[in-house]
């Protein structure tokens, strides 16, 4: 059975890999049972025509869009604001045949001494009237794979908060959200789910009930927990196609945990692999986007679906 695919909780692939991510996508052998994409840049998943093709081919796509209202500020230099990036939001429902529910809305992470209430109210609001009914939530992590963050949120004036203070908070973006028909949940966030009695439900960013539920043909997901994850994650097993090395992020967000992002990644500078530069590598890009015909897989290309010794990807 094909594994879920996702692109990507290493990178934003949609935002600064887009015409790699098109080639991948266009690539698979068959559909996947669901694809979850990451992304901050909604207009440019939107608006990239090779890449527009192969997520529109594709039968069951879910799209994790960060909007915190700290795009355009040092915390998010690089991230669109929260206006822009929330008026990309019906298009992209279009794109994804037409149900807001495949839109999943990460206003993560939380930041008590910076983040706004007013303006995920005004965000609640505007992500609801397209369709949008989930939003995911978290706090500030103090480890990544790079080791403490400590340091990098200091350079912001940022420090994890204490749970007294993020329970409040989940609490009134709960109230927030349900007064615009959005759930909230949250991300790795046990204490907190605790400590407010279960009135927010803890969050499985890549769910399978979710996937099952609106896929066009009812198949049925496969569950289970992702182990390679953090402990706390509920997210069921996916096959992630970015990478930290190969794919930078270049948003510079202050709290990165990525290594070969943050606060001090520059913006230019391999944003476009290489073998995908130029108008001719746009162009193939566009001609490739569609779904072919299987053919046999070159040694070592894609990744193996776990137990089955095939690959997703011709």
């Amino acid at each position: 059975m094909p594994p879920i695919v996702s692109a990507s909780r290493r990178t934003d692939l949609p935002g600064w890999h887009a015409d790699w991510l098109a080639l991948r996508l266009a690539r698979l052998r068959r559909p996947p049972d669901a694809l979850f994409l990451w992304t901050k840049h909604p207009a440019r998943l939107v608006e990239r025509s090779a890449l527009r093709a192969a997520v529109a081919a594709l039968p069951n796509v879910f799209v994790h869009l960060t909007i915190t209202g700290l795009g355009g500020t040092p915390l998010e230099p690089r991230a669109p604001r929260w206006e822009d990036a929330a008026g990309a939001v019906p298009e992209l429902v279009r794109v994804l045949g037409g149900d807001g529910r495949r839109v999943l809305w990460r206003f993560d992470p939380v930041l008590p001494a910076v983040s706004s209430r007013d303006t995920f109210a005004r965000l609640a609001a505007r992500l609801a009237r397209a369709g949008v009914r989930r939003c995911i939530a978290s706090f500030l992590s103090s480890l990544s794979l790079k080791g403490s963050l400590l340091p990098q949120y200091a350079r912001f004036g940022l420090a994890p908060s204490p749970l007294g203070e993020k329970a409040a908070w989940a609490a009134r973006l709960a109230e927030t959200a349900v007064a615009e028909g959005i759930e909230l949940r949250l991300c790795c966030q046990p204490k907190v789910v605790e400590r407010l009695g279960g009135a927010v439900a803890p969050a499985a960013c890549i769910d399978a009930e979710l996937a099952a539920a609106l896929h066009p043909r009812g198949v049925a997901v496969p569950g289970g927990r992702d182990v390679s994850q953090r402990r706390h994650c509920r997210c069921v097993p996916s096959t992630d196609l970015g990478d930290y090395a190969a794919h930078p992020c270049r948003t510079g967000c202050a709290y990165c945990y990525s290594r070969a992002g943050g606060p001090d990644v520059p913006e230019a500078g391999g944003a476009t692999p290489p073998e995908l530069g130029g108008p001719r590598g746009r162009a193939r890009a566009r001609r490739r986007a569609a779904p072919r015909a299987p053919r046999g897989r070159p040694a070592g290309r894609g990744p193996a679906v776990p137990g089955s010794g095939t690959s997703l990807f011709s």
